[in-house]
């Protein structure tokens, strides 16, 4: 499955952001990632955060996606992941866009 731009461009985002300008992006709060969210959102646009949000649901529905695999094949991103991390994140940004509909 191939990933939309909006894929590359939001984990090159997260992995630029997350140590340089939001450092608790790892709590567990609920909003400790939101942030990250809202600037992709500025960023890219609404179109982005849908075509990202539609891509996540896809990879979420088949739980057979060994989304390690699909984050170091499609990832802009170069630091380490788990896949439980990977869900988790995916997860997250999906109850953000939710939210923001």
């Amino acid at each position: 499955m191939k990933p939309p731009q909006a894929f590359r461009d939001f984990t090159l985002q997260f992995h630029q952001d997350i140590d340089l300008v939001h450092p608790n992006w790892g709590a567990d709060s609920p909003s400790a990632r939101h942030d990250i969210y809202t600037s992709f959102r500025r960023r890219y646009g609404d179109a982005a955060v849908h075509e990202l949000n539609a891509f996540f649901d896809k990879l979420m529905a088949n739980e057979q996606v060994d989304l390690e695999d699909l984050w170091f094949k499609e990832s802009k991103a170069d630091w380490v992941i788990s896949n439980q991390g990977i869900r988790r994140l995916f997860k997250d940004f999906q109850a953000w866009a939710s939210s923001i509909k």
